[in-house]
Protein backbone atom coordinates (compact mmCIF):
# COMPACT_ATOMS: atom_id res chain seq x y z
CA UNK A 1 0.00 0.00 0.00
CA UNK A 2 2.51 2.78 0.90
CA UNK A 3 4.37 2.33 -2.65
CA UNK A 4 0.98 3.51 -4.24
CA UNK A 5 0.47 6.38 -1.96
CA UNK A 6 4.15 7.28 -3.34
CA UNK A 7 3.22 6.83 -6.96
CA UNK A 8 -0.03 8.80 -6.41
CA UNK A 9 2.31 11.45 -4.45
CA UNK A 10 4.65 11.90 -7.29
CA UNK A 11 2.24 12.17 -9.98
CA UNK A 12 0.33 14.79 -8.10
CA UNK A 13 4.06 16.63 -7.47
CA UNK A 14 5.05 15.83 -11.50
CA UNK A 15 1.75 17.51 -12.73
CA UNK A 16 2.12 20.31 -10.29
CA UNK A 17 5.53 21.09 -10.30
CA UNK A 18 6.46 20.63 -13.69
CA UNK A 19 2.96 21.55 -15.24
CA UNK A 20 2.46 24.56 -12.91
CA UNK A 21 6.09 24.59 -11.95
CA UNK A 22 6.67 28.33 -13.20
CA UNK A 23 3.74 29.84 -10.83
CA UNK A 24 4.98 27.73 -8.05
CA UNK A 25 8.58 29.47 -8.55
CA UNK A 26 7.14 32.74 -9.42
CA UNK A 27 5.27 32.73 -6.41
CA UNK A 28 7.30 31.20 -3.54
CA UNK A 29 10.99 31.88 -5.39
CA UNK A 30 13.27 30.15 -7.79
CA UNK A 31 13.89 26.57 -6.43
CA UNK A 32 10.84 26.03 -4.91
CA UNK A 33 8.78 22.84 -5.41
CA UNK A 34 5.18 21.52 -3.99
CA UNK A 35 5.78 18.23 -2.07
CA UNK A 36 2.81 15.99 -1.10
CA UNK A 37 3.16 14.56 2.07
CA UNK A 38 -0.24 12.52 2.84
CA UNK A 39 -3.10 12.05 1.84
CA UNK A 40 -6.57 10.90 4.04
CA UNK A 41 -9.70 10.25 2.75
CA UNK A 42 -12.44 9.96 4.93
CA UNK A 43 -14.79 7.18 5.26
CA UNK A 44 -18.11 8.50 6.02
CA UNK A 45 -17.72 11.43 3.56
CA UNK A 46 -16.64 11.38 0.10
CA UNK A 47 -13.97 13.55 0.75
CA UNK A 48 -9.86 13.73 0.87
CA UNK A 49 -7.39 15.92 3.23
CA UNK A 50 -4.35 16.62 1.53
CA UNK A 51 -1.05 17.47 3.09
CA UNK A 52 1.30 19.36 1.19
CA UNK A 53 4.88 21.01 1.97
CA UNK A 54 6.27 24.10 0.49
CA UNK A 55 9.76 24.41 -0.25
CA UNK A 56 10.28 27.51 -0.37
CA UNK A 57 13.01 29.01 -2.48
CA UNK A 58 15.74 31.66 -2.31
CA UNK A 59 14.07 34.72 -1.18
CA UNK A 60 11.66 34.27 1.73
CA UNK A 61 9.37 37.62 2.35
CA UNK A 62 6.11 38.02 4.09
CA UNK A 63 4.09 37.68 0.67
CA UNK A 64 5.93 34.03 -0.09
CA UNK A 65 4.14 32.81 3.14
CA UNK A 66 0.96 32.74 1.17
CA UNK A 67 -0.49 29.37 0.83
CA UNK A 68 -3.28 30.30 -1.87
CA UNK A 69 -1.94 29.05 -4.63
CA UNK A 70 -0.57 25.68 -3.31
CA UNK A 71 -4.25 25.07 -2.88
CA UNK A 72 -5.48 25.81 -6.10
CA UNK A 73 -2.72 23.80 -7.29
CA UNK A 74 -3.65 20.84 -5.38
CA UNK A 75 -6.81 21.08 -6.30
CA UNK A 76 -7.10 21.23 -10.04
CA UNK A 77 -4.34 18.55 -9.76
CA UNK A 78 -6.45 15.83 -7.23
CA UNK A 79 -9.39 16.24 -10.08
CA UNK A 80 -7.78 14.15 -12.50
CA UNK A 81 -7.32 11.26 -10.12
CA UNK A 82 -10.41 11.62 -7.75
CA UNK A 83 -12.92 13.92 -9.43
CA UNK A 84 -15.95 12.79 -7.64
CA UNK A 85 -14.06 13.45 -4.32
CA UNK A 86 -14.02 17.01 -2.18
CA UNK A 87 -10.48 17.90 -1.43
CA UNK A 88 -9.43 19.61 1.91
CA UNK A 89 -6.02 20.80 1.96
CA UNK A 90 -3.27 21.50 5.38
CA UNK A 91 -0.16 23.26 3.55
CA UNK A 92 2.78 23.39 5.48
CA UNK A 93 6.26 25.44 4.85
CA UNK A 94 9.60 24.52 4.70
CA UNK A 95 13.55 25.80 3.48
Amino acid sequence: MPDKKRRLFRLIENYINDYQGSAVQEMYGKGAYIKIHNINFSITQNSILMEAVVILGDLITEETVDRSLADVLIQDAIVYFFPECSVKTYVKFDV
